[in-house]
């Protein structure tokens, strides 16, 4: 039956046990290598100076010992975070729904892994200051910095285990046998040190039990972004889950973007990849994200988290309080395209123009009727999945307000800081300045859809797991198919199918026979070598164009300067506050957050029966010309106060180019990488040297060559490589 709305139900708690020891393994590893005086030195690293030595050493003889407890691990139920440590009960807790969510796919066990090390950090940093604590050297009751962090990434950089594939962690219930889980020590490393690369080792989330440290897996981004923001959410007892929801509308709203009527053909027209894609494809490559990005979801509602065309849409200006300005459209009509795109916006068009009594660019109203009528759903739906993505798609407005327009600039400029740039010319209206927002290019959307495929393509972290499941289809195969599927060259397309039948007999019959599947598939994949060799390096050099379009877009109108000359509307790239470089960043983010705040509280109160709670009255108000509000001001002046460098850089153009540039720089850098991913990719999979194999795998493997002759998936795939 359909998806009736109703409200989120929590994760059920789990009867099994997890337990891991590996922590406490690898640590004993490094105690039997260094030199007690060398151990003491690595440890205070991590665990501070003010511990004395000899405690360091003591620990290491505890170690030797067998000594050590290790704590136990408790999955616990709507914990608040991914995981914590009580330094009193001496245990680590384990959020259920972060646990199914790790464990759902072997690409993301490094997750579990990194929450198991890191609070295991805080275990040891629990013993050192208390188990064997002395009264003649008394120390501070918890470490300086985030000790969980430094302990991780300590011993990713220190741990050279003899074997590469480990268990790190079994999970078993009464009435079922135990799951072992097992990672390549050396990708869990590569994949943790990616990550603390981007969190501050500093920092330590609070909690609000002060016995207990957590653990927190950050955003991808560093910065403030849609999803950060709306944490603020928390402090109106919405879940987990509720708050992944609603910014599940948000994050719909950024990717819908990619349907763009520049880049999608419509379903009669040829394939014209990578230039253009069909809507069904866009669409369905923004649904393999969706499923690694709200997996906890997408397994809970694995129906109603999927990604349609009815839910992503496609691209419309008024969605994101865009310019909706085209210059010389590459075609007359988009609608021809698909009727869902709004008309071009061409010049001289009556919306560009900014309205004398508000001082607003009148093509802003439309993006306010949108929000409203999603805020109306919203309200209308309640906690629900419809009703909580509604209200997403309705903050994502609120926040572009402050993002991508001049509604900070503006702020400062009356707050008294007259001479920030306002990324607009005078014109005859109320306040002179207008409030305006940029044009926007589907590049770039587009580039920040390239980085997130290119890691999926050229990953090597789901083949094991592709070879020992037939009927399996990773991340890449999907994405693979997708992209095949819109290349003019139909051959590529069936190729790859034919490879991938091929791939889940080969794997059911080495499996009855008893060999390496490993070893096999590189026997498999050499045999079409060509062949896939084209159909991969087509995928990947579309992606690798999308980036490079973008780049080219974003360095040609880099020169432009709407705030000396008239003519010239700003672009999305010019006042976007998203890069976390941008001198303004964090002053968008804190008004973003205050309205969504405020816009949250009324909604909240609205669905809970309050009387008088307006939420569309709410959210509506923010949408005027900043010298006609006053609720930002004493945030504009605090921070403004704060920080006189970062208003100084926002008053040079020469210094918002440089912040251009380096978000530039990144996307050419991130073109770079994946190229090198690409060949990488392809030499692990048909290059790297295995063992010889023994005498019994050689006659097993003759073996199979010979039951493989006869199979009618080898014979397809013969046929197809002739």
């Amino acid at each position: 039956m359909p998806f009736q709305a109703q409200p989120l139900i929590p994760v059920d708690m789990t009867t099994g046990t997890l337990r891991s020891t590996f922590a406490l393994d690898l640590l004993t590893q490094v105690a039997e290598k260094l030199a007690p005086d060398s151990f003491a030195l690595k440890m205070s690293n991590v665990f501070g100076n003010d511990i004395p030595p000899h405690r360091y050493t003591n620990l290491q003889d505890k170690l030797l010992a067998g000594e050590v407890h290790n704590p136990g691990v408790l999955l616990s139920r709507d914990l608040g975070f991914e995981a914590d440590y009580d330094n009193r009960e001496r245990v680590i807790r384990v959020d259920w729904a972060f646990f199914a969510r790790t464990t759902a796919n072997p690409q993301h066990y490094w997750w579990l892994l990194t929450a198991l090390l890191h609070e295991f950090g805080h275990h040891i940093d629990n013993v050192l200051r208390r188990e064997l604590t002395d009264e003649h050297a008394p120390v501070a009751t918890d470490a300086p910095f985030e000790e969980g962090h430094l302990f991780t990434l300590w011993l990713t950089e220190t741990v050279s285990p003899s074997r590469d594939d480990m268990t790190f962690a079994t999970y078993a219930e009464e009435t079922s046998t135990e799951r072992h889980y097992a990672i390549s020590w050396k990708q869990a490393c590569e994949a943790i040190r990616d990550y603390l690369a981007s969190t501050d080792l500093r920092f330590e989330p609070s909690h609000a039990h002060s016995d207990r440290e957590a653990f927190e897996a950050g955003t991808d981004t560093k910065g403030s972004t849609h999803q950060t923001i709306e944490w603020v959410l928390q402090d109106f007892k919405l879940s987990r889950m509720e708050i992944d929801a609603v910014y599940f509308g948000n994050w719909l709203r950024d990717y819908s973007q990619v349907v763009d009527p520049k880049i999608t053909r419509a379903a009669d027209m040829p394939g014209e990849f990578p230039a253009t894609l069909s809507r069904d494809a866009w669409t369905r490559l923004v649904d393999v994200l969706a499923a690694k990005k709200f997996i906890d979801l997408r397994m809970r509602y694995p129906n109603e988290m999927k990604v349609t065309p009815e839910k992503l849409g496609v691209y419309r200006p008024t969605e994101h309080i865009d310019n909706p300005l085209v210059i010389d459209p590459p075609f007359p009509d988009p609608k021809v395209r698909d009727p869902d795109f709004e008309a071009w916006v061409l010049p001289g068009d009556p919306s560009l123009g900014a309205e004398l009594a508000t001082s607003m660019k009148r093509y802003i109203g439309n993006a306010v009727g949108y929000m409203e009528q999603e805020l109306r759903l919203a309200m209308k739906h309640g906690r629900s999945l419809d009703g909580l993505r509604s209200f997403g798609a309705a903050l994502h407005v609120v926040e572009d307000l402050f993002a991508h327009s001049n509604f900070v600039e503006l702020s400062l400029i009356k707050a008294g800081h007259v001479r920030v740039l306002p990324w607009t010319t005078p014109v005859h209206v109320k306040w002179n300045l207008p409030l305006v927002t940029g044009t926007f290019g589907a590049t770039d959307v587009v580039a920040s859809l390239a980085g997130p495929l290119g890691k999926i393509l050229f990953s090597t972290e789901e083949l094991q797991f592709e070879i020992s499941q037939p009927g399996y289809r990773s991340d890449r195969d999907k994405v693979m198919l997708i992209l095949l599927s819109e290349h003019p060259e139909q051959a590529y397309f069936t190729a790859f199918n034919a490879l991938l039948t091929a791939r889940d007999g080969m794997v059911t019959l080495a499996q009855a026979v008893g060999v390496d599947t490993l070893r096999l598939y590189r026997w498999l994949l050499n045999t079409p070598a060509a062949i896939l060799i084209n159909a991969y390096n087509s995928a990947a050099q579309g992606v690798l164009t999308w980036i490079g379009n973008s780049v080219d877009d974003a360095q040609t109108l880099l020169g432009s300067d709407p705030n000396e000359d008239p003519d010239i509307e700003p672009t999305h790239s010019q006042l976007s506050k998203d890069h976390a470089e941008h001198p303004l960043h964090d002053l968008a983010a804190l008004l973003a957050t205050e309205a969504v705040r405020r816009v949250a509280r009324s909604m909240v109160d609205y669905w809970e029966g309050k009387p008088g709670a307006d939420p569309v009255a709410v959210a509506s108000a923010f949408f005027c010309h900043p010298a006609d509000s006053e609720w930002q001001y004493p945030i504009v002046n605090a921070w403004a106060a704060s920080n006189p460098a970062e208003v100084a850089r926002s008053e040079s153009k020469s210094e918002l180019d440089r912040t251009q540039q380096l978000a530039i720089d990144e996307l050419r850098a991130i073109q770079n990488t994946l190229i090198k991913d690409s060949q990488n990719y392809l030499n692990e999979v048909l290059n790297t040297k295995l063992p010889a194999p023994s005498r019994l795998q050689r006659y097993l493997e003759e073996g199979f060559m010979k039951l493989a002759s006869e199979t009618t998936w080898w014979k397809d795939l013969q046929q197809i490589i002739k």
